[in-house]
């Protein structure tokens, strides 16, 4: 059948399309409602479920580096700085919308924009990252 390896990559492919569906689902929730006070609580919720899914992908590639016994490289460096990328990115996005919160007249529009901002540089990243490595799977791209 399958080793160790094999399996917590299929688990990890798995995970990071999970986070991708959850992060265009964060995008969406400010559309759902007119009310800041609703989309900030929906936003609340959203942030605690994209926390640890995050933290599950980054738990199942560490638990796949450790079962292949691979070195550290530059490779890991960049998915370790992506994780802390997405984590502070979804932290700031809910920060910079409780901001928001306490001005009525415009709530609405900014949380809709600050969603979709960051959201999509969320997106990019992870996209970037599954683009290069499967281009380093490949061996178009030096994996030292």
């Amino acid at each position: 059948m399958f080793g160790e390896f094999e399996e917590m990559i299929i688990y990890h492919s798995f995970l990071i399309k999970i986070v991708l569906g959850l992060l265009v689902l964060g995008m969406i929730i400010p559309f759902l409602s007119t009310s800041c006070n609703k989309t900030i609580r929906r936003m609340r919720i959203y942030m605690f479920f994209s926390h640890g899914f995050i933290t599950s992908v980054a738990f199942s590639g560490l638990v796949a580096l450790v079962f292949a016994q691979i070195d550290f490289n530059f490779s890991m460096f960049v998915m370790i700085l992506v994780y802390i990328l997405l984590s502070l990115f979804e932290s700031m996005k809910y920060l910079n919308m409780l901001k928001v919160r306490f001005e009525a007249e415009v709530c609405v529009k900014k949380i809709r924009d600050i969603s979709l901002k960051y959201t999509l540089i969320n997106i990019a990243m992870v996209a970037i990252l599954i683009v290069w490595k499967i281009m380093e799977h490949k061996s178009a791209v030096p994996i030292s």
